[in-house]
């Protein structure tokens, strides 16, 4: 009889491993629809033309947003580790669909400023659970050392996806402007479909049974305190991430003062997300080849390369030097992520992800305002400009402290 339930336990335990190893498939299929983005490569120009917005507006409103993801980033991480990573991004997906339909019907500053905050909340609750998800199905299956490599996949999925849906985006945009933000529900309902059907992983037997107040504020201590190495991959990341995605909201207006037709700012948006999609892809044989400190430092060489080659040039070629921040987009986030994971308590792994989020959208939230209403008052040239310093010296230093992190942490394990 004993005999017999251990052959049970062991059956069930191998038939829970072959669920799980589903999960990395359809997490990469999650990634695409979650990135699937027909407004993207017109946005700016829908709140510009259709809701009235100025470039200060502009980044109020995305800091507003970055506001509520920071609002829900560490609680939707707790979650996701004490009741579930699926119950998380089953929130999450549910959020992000509701978003769109507000933004589908949003004719004002304020209805679309509820909108982000939704869209917020909802990409709070997707965000550190997806990848906690899939570093936990690896590794339950025996395989978290091609994290980095199926991580990339997510990243080259939800590039190809935004590439392909931001191609017809202009397209859209010109038949009727609320088409492409209609066309979003659709594919956010997909987008939960496939959430249900991912598998949950089992929570770890370490978990400690106190209060959720006193293990949040240990888990933050220990992330932001006491572990060098977690502490500054963060800052690493926050630093290469900032100044990228900064620039995807000055891009547009950049293009249009420029002369680029509206009609090409769908293509042009496609084309540099396949860049990107060929930069996730190949990370892994990157780092493989180069190392991840020469892989970092070429990362901040190439934030200066951007903003100063954007900053120097009059003509619609300059556009090219945008290709710089897709670059390091494609590069930091699966070699930082991937070092965080290593670090991370595998009982607090979606918290410590969500951590590191929070800490992005706070610095956007702190940053993104003044540098809208500088476009505004000095013009785009000059705030490119500064921006070249400021972001190429912030990222600089973090990567000082990267490496020695790093470098106390070997010589303390020899």
């Amino acid at each position: 009889m004993p005999r017999s339930r251990s052959g049970q336990r062991i059956r069930r335990c191998r038939w829970r491993r072959a669920e799980l190893t589903a999960n990395p498939r359809l997490l990469v299929s999650l990634s695409a629809l979650q990135f699937v983005f027909f407004p993207i490569p017109i946005i700016t120009l829908f709140w510009k033309d259709q809701i009235g917005m100025s470039i200060t507006d502009i980044m109020v409103l995305q800091a507003v947003f970055g506001l509520a993801a920071v609002l829900c980033e560490f609680p939707s991480g707790y979650v996701a580790d004490r009741v579930g990573y699926r119950t998380s991004l089953l929130i999450g997906a549910a959020l992000w669909g509701a978003g769109w339909v507000l933004y589908a019907i949003g004719a004002s500053f304020e209805a679309v400023m509820v909108a982000e905050i939704t869209l917020g909340a909802g990409h709070a609750f997707i965000s550190g659970a997806d990848r906690a998800l899939l570093w936990v199905s690896l590794e339950r299956a025996g395989r978290s050392s091609l994290y980095t490599r199926w991580d990339s996949r997510l990243r080259a999925a939800a590039q190809t996806s935004e590439a392909l849906t931001g191609a017809v985006g202009g397209w859209l945009y010109a038949l009727s402007p609320r088409l492409p933000f209609w066309l979003q529900v659709p594919a956010a309902v997909m987008a939960l479909g496939v959430v249900t059907t991912l598998r949950e992983a089992p929570r770890s037997s370490s978990m400690e049974r106190r209060s959720h107040l006193r293990r949040s504020l240990r888990i933050l201590r220990f992330t932001l305190w006491h572990h060098a190495r977690l502490r500054a991959a963060m800052a690493l990341s926050v630093a290469l991430g900032l100044a990228t995605f900064v620039m995807v909201w000055l891009i547009q207006p950049y293009m249009q003062a420029r002369g680029i037709p509206t009609a090409w700012f769908g293509l042009l948006w496609a084309a540099a997300h396949v860049w990107l999609v060929g930069v996730s892809l190949s990370t892994a044989r990157v780092v493989a080849a180069l190392g991840t400190r020469w892989v970092l430092l070429a990362c901040c060489g190439l934030v200066a390369l951007g903003y100063s080659g954007l900053a120097a040039s009059t003509s619609a070629w300059g556009i090219a030097f945008y290709l710089c921040f897709m670059t390091v987009r494609g590069l930091q986030g699966p070699i930082l992520i991937t070092v965080m994971q290593k670090d991370a308590p595998d009982e607090d792994r979606a918290s410590v992800l969500s951590i590191a989020a929070l800490l992005f959208r706070l610095s956007f939230v702190i940053v993104g305002p003044p540098v809208g209403a500088l476009v505004d008052r000095a013009g785009m040239q000059a705030t490119l400009g500064l921006l070249a310093i400021v972001f190429t010296s912030t990222a600089a230093a973090a990567l000082v402290m990267f490496s020695r992190a790093q470098g106390h942490a070997r010589a303390a394990s020899m």
